[in-house]
């Protein structure tokens, strides 16, 4: 019968897939053994060694801190279960919050190919997506942490006759979720409400950039280029998309709409 064979560290860090520091760490917490060559003193693992090193490693991906390892090992079958069994629970949560993270990314890169379609097209004929802007009550809670989870409710709008003034809201969109956007006592008032008459003959959609910093805007640009195409312009509407830099400076980039005078 063959004699058992041993690994070097190198080896057994590869499969392992640890770096060799970590080996001889977890050794002088006595939580891996190795045994030493007897011609040149260097580390060698049998099989066996590799096999409780893994419990180790498996541990310490699970995010095992190494001062409680110790106590891992000691436990019984059962006692190792029920550690496990809440290192499981909090795995699961993690998960959660990796999807909810991985949710968010995928909205914003939309988001931001949104921004790009916007700035390629330029201005063009179509009715709002947005159907409601609720004012913000600034002394409410709600509002803020409803903005923070989701930056893409936030929205603007702009009477035309005051082109420097924006003033924020809240954004529901068409089929949107409208939890959390209302008072608490009662529903928030609506700044503007989407009409039958808001359609594609009465309303231009267009990228809104807003200098976060002094204010400055593309409003007045905006509603230039519409009353060009023969709208009245009454207000400007958007939802956030971004913040980014180009050349001109730092703006916060919305998807808007020039609401035009359906009577005009």
């Amino acid at each position: 019968m063959d004699e058992p064979r041993l690994y070097d560290i190198k080896d057994a860090a590869r499969y392992l897939e640890v770096a060799p520091s970590t080996l001889r760490y977890w050794e002088s917490q006595g939580l891996v053994r190795a045994r030493r060559n007897r011609g040149n003193d260097y580390r060698q693992y049998s099989l066996h060694d590799l096999i409780e090193a893994s419990e180790i490693a498996f541990y310490r991906k699970l995010g095992v801190p190494v001062k409680e390892l110790e106590g891992y090992r000691a436990l019984s079958a059962r006692g190792l279960d029920e550690a496990l069994a809440r290192t499981e629970s909090d795995i699961e949560h993690r998960i959660a919050q990796l999807e909810g993270t991985r949710a968010r990314l995928s909205r914003q890169r939309a988001l931001n190919a949104e921004a790009a379609r916007l700035a390629r097209q330029g201005m063009r004929a179509k009715a709002p997506a947005i159907v409601r802007l609720e004012a913000i009550d600034y002394n409410d809670a709600g509002p803020w942490r409803l903005l923070v989870e989701e930056p893409w409710r936030y929205g603007v709008l702009v009477d035309a006759a005051h082109p420097d003034e924006v003033l924020e809201a809240v954004a529901d969109e068409e089929n949107g979720d409208r939890a959390g956007t209302r008072a608490r006592d009662g529903e928030a008032e609506a700044l503007w409400l989407r009409s039958p008459a808001h359609t594609a003959r009465t309303c231009r959609e267009c990228l809104l950039k807003v200098a976060p910093a002094s204010g400055e805007s593309n409003v007045r640009e905006l509603l230039s280029e519409a009353r060009e195409e023969g709208i009245d312009p009454v207000l400007v509407v958007g939802s956030y998309l971004l913040t980014a830099t180009d050349d001109a400076g730092r703006w916060d980039l919305h998807r808007a709409w020039v609401v035009g005078d359906p009577s005009a």
